[in-house]
């Protein structure tokens, strides 16, 4: 059992790598869904509105850029509060997590960090994502080196994310 580690502070196994990596796919899986139901309710609603109107051939890069801009900040919200309550209940699991058998905790009391610290959380993770890819990755990657398996996003938010049934 050499993937198995014990949190120095809350004393319970700290999650491995790959089952944080498999809950996220999980939750991104889940989300897609609502992603798609999203996008087709908003086309819809443009189309519906456009039919009487022509439009122009020649569409600018800068409203292109914006309605891509529109598009991403429309389809975090539902992902940002769906982790900031999943990660911040009692339970401390979105779906994917439960799925693991896998928790986020505050990391020194080990009790649940609530709704806003499961909002930074995520929205740190979000800021990495979309304005630096290279410390997404180093985020993503970090808790394979870190001592409390701690993303960046962790480290912030002051959570672990612990093994229920390691």
């Amino acid at each position: 059992m050499s993937n198995f580690r014990l949190d120095p502070v809350l004393h319970q196994p700290l999650a491995p790598w790959w089952k944080r990596l498999v809950a996220i796919l999980i939750d991104s899986v889940i989300l897609v869904f609502g992603y798609v139901i999203l996008v087709l309710a908003v086309t819809a609603a443009v189309t519906q509105g456009s039919n009487s109107v022509s439009s122009s051939s020649s569409t600018s890069g800068a409203s292109a850029l914006a309605a891509v801009a529109a598009l991403w900040v429309l389809l975090s919200i539902p992902a940002a509060v769906y982790y900031a309550m999943m990660n911040g209940s009692r339970r401390g699991q979105t779906l994917g997590k439960m799925a693991l058998g896998i928790a986020v905790r505050d990391a020194q009391t080990g009790g649940p960090i609530g709704f806003w610290r499961g909002l930074w959380r995520n929205l740190i993770t979000i800021v990495f994502e979309v304005a630096f890819s290279i410390p997404y990755l180093l985020d993503s990657l970090a808790p394979l080196w870190d001592a409390r398996r701690q993303a960046w996003h962790d480290k912030v938010a002051r959570s672990v994310v612990v093994d229920l049934k390691p």
